[in-house]
């Protein structure tokens, strides 16, 4: 399975839609099965309500771009970010290998980091590393947007690289606002074979300042099965003034006791 971010806070190719924060899982299935979009409201949207599943053709259509090859290439250039992401997303989708060389100069060309990561996560569906390089450099820059960092690593992560978890943590750990601190979360919990660095990043949230924040490490650990974080929810729980957060917090001692005993079972 295939991923592309159309706006930020995309998921990976795992499907995992983590928590309850805003987040849209973008996927491309093989070229036997139509590519599923479920971007968010675009930059340039922002504000506007979340828009309906589409594929990448229905919103291409929606553009009144044709899925020519052609055509497609053609859009590469568009003023619109959207159909310039939506072109290459259709291109890699069609597993059209011929394409990569446009989708590349297209990402040479491109002004809009967030667009950036969307033609340069295309491009490595169709195996770029050059493209895989690019992500790798747009992910540790502190001069992009926090959002954009994590889509690119959500892509990198696609590749099982633990080159950008570092950037995941520091987003986390240093980003102001509390709902990119959830998205950083998200992004540590389903990055490919950080599990360990993920839970330990879950852990240090529990003391965020912000409850949200603090619900999303405990849901972390819960998805984690982090079973081994029992006694530092405990802890959290004894100092915890918010009742929902709490409540977080039992349901997941809960969970997590339930699967240590489960664990034992099976022995």
């Amino acid at each position: 399975m295939k991923t592309l971010l159309t706006k930020s806070m995309a998921g990976n190719a795992r499907g995992l839609f983590l928590l309850s924060i805003a987040g849209a899982l973008l996927t491309a299935a093989s070229a036997a099965a139509r590519a599923q979009v479920a971007p968010l409201a675009p930059r340039w949207l922002a504000g506007t309500p979340t828009p309906t599943v589409e594929t990448f053709a229905d919103g291409l259509a929606r553009h009144h771009i044709d899925l020519t090859e052609s055509a497609l290439i053609a859009a590469l250039a568009a003023p619109d970010g959207e159909v310039r992401s939506l072109a290459a997303a259709q291109l890699a989708a069609m597993d059209d290998h011929p394409a990569l060389t446009a989708i590349l100069d297209a990402l040479d060309a491109e002004p809009d980091p967030q667009v950036q990561v969307n033609l340069a996560g295309a491009a490595t569906w169709l195996g770029s590393n050059r493209a895989l390089d690019r992500l790798q450099r747009l992910c540790q820059n502190l001069n992009v947007p926090s959002t954009t960092r994590l889509d690119a690593a959500r892509y990198v992560s696609n590749k099982e690289l633990p080159t950008c978890f570092s950037a995941v943590e520091q987003i986390e750990q240093a980003e102001q606002d509390a709902s990119i601190r959830v998205l950083a979360l998200q992004a540590a919990v389903i990055y490919r074979g950080q599990g360990d660095r993920a839970q330990a990043l879950a852990v240090l949230a529990l003391a965020d300042r912000d409850p949200t924040v603090r619900i999303a490490a405990v849901e972390a650990l819960r998805l984690l099965r982090a079973t081994g974080a029992v006694d530092a929810l405990g802890r959290a729980l004894q100092v915890e003034g918010d009742d929902t957060v709490r409540e977080h917090m039992r349901s997941a001692i809960r969970d997590l006791r339930a699967a240590v005993a489960e664990k034992n079972a099976e022995k």
